[in-house]
């Protein structure tokens, strides 16, 4: 189930809302980023991760979205509205293209939380967006988030091999990527 509403600038699926991230959520955005697993797990999230630094990234959500430059959704609990981590599309209009990228808490891992979100994100990409393709990376040494876009529809594509500084070294990343079904 994919249900957009432009008005709100929200993503409906069967159990999630995707709505745009307010000041209110930082706090709980720090507690996320501030994981060992998620601060790991990602490719370019600051460590420490403060409240004032959530407030500063969600304040260029407006621009950003604007702008056409990235789109950025707080993943939240259709009933509950509580919070569960971000999902988000970087954009590059020269290739007509998105970039997936996401994060969720732990404590709400092995749910299909981000399978869900990605597709909804991927939809969202495709038909609101009318992107050619999507493309989405992960570290190696995290084949978990391989298996969530694979579900969510991506083909691995490739692996970039010592391509992004982490924990004091270089890592490999594994590519994936989607052909709007659409088009």
């Amino acid at each position: 189930m994919f249900n957009y509403n432009a008005e709100k600038n929200t993503i409906e699926t069967e159990r999630l809302v995707l709505r745009r991230f307010v000041l209110e959520d930082a706090e709980k955005v720090a507690a996320i980023c501030n994981t060992e697993e998620v601060w790991k797990g990602t490719l370019a999230l600051p460590h420490p991760y403060t409240v004032e630094g959530g407030k500063n990234w969600i304040q260029t959500h407006d621009k950003n979205f604007a702008d056409n430059r990235y789109y950025d959704f707080a993943i939240t609990d259709k009933t509950s509205g509580e919070l569960y981590g971000c999902m988000g599309m970087a954009v590059d209009m020269n290739s007509n293209m998105g970039e997936l990228g996401y994060w969720v808490g732990p404590a709400y891992w092995n749910r299909g939380i981000a399978t869900e979100a990605a597709r909804a994100m991927i939809e969202y990409g495709f038909k609101i967006k009318k992107f050619h393709k999507i493309n989405a990376t992960h570290y190696i040494y995290n084949p978990a988030s391989g298996r969530v876009m694979e579900k969510a529809g991506m083909e691995k594509e490739g692996v970039r091999k010592s391509h992004v500084w982490k924990i004091d070294r270089f890592e490999d990343v594994a590519i994936y990527g989607i052909v709007n079904p659409w088009e």
